[in-house]
């Protein structure tokens, strides 16, 4: 993880999270949501971010998509085993989505951070997380 991320990452504080509310997702749910103003603002590159908690198990793979047409998607995934190098991606889920698969390490809350690499982006993006890999995508980002 570039050490930026990182800190912007930590930077996310308690308040900031909170005031977003509870937002979850599982492993088979799709949500639809849109980075707003009113989400926590990442001040190491100046971007919006959500955070949405994952239940997951020990062994388990998961595949995490980002996609919107509104900003360039990028994800994180924080939790337990990742506590010095969180899975990252910007672009693997082509067109400017952002994909993970993760094989998660230990049973516990996972926590997806939807994010964009372009500052101050905002607008809609779908959320979505099924159980195993996917293959990747061959379609470039064109942004």
């Amino acid at each position: 993880m570039e050490p930026w991320r990182l800190v912007a990452l930590l930077a996310l504080t308690a308040s900031a999270l909170a005031a977003q509310g509870k937002r979850t997702i599982a492993v088979g749910d799709t949500v639809r949501d849109s980075l707003t103003r009113r989400d926590a603002l990442l001040p190491a590159e100046s971007t919006y971010a959500q955070q949405w908690r994952l239940a997951g198990t020990a062994g388990k793979t998961v595949t995490i998509d980002v996609a919107s047409v509104a900003f360039d998607a990028y994800a994180f995934l924080l939790g337990p085993g990742f506590e010095t190098a969180a899975p990252q991606d910007d672009d693997s889920g082509g067109r400017c989505n952002a994909r993970l698969t993760v094989r998660l390490p230990r049973t516990g809350d996972y926590y997806i951070v939807v994010t964009s690499s372009e500052r101050f982006a905002t607008g809609a993006f779908t959320l979505t997380v099924v159980a195993g890999p996917k293959p990747g995508s061959l379609a470039p980002c064109d942004r």
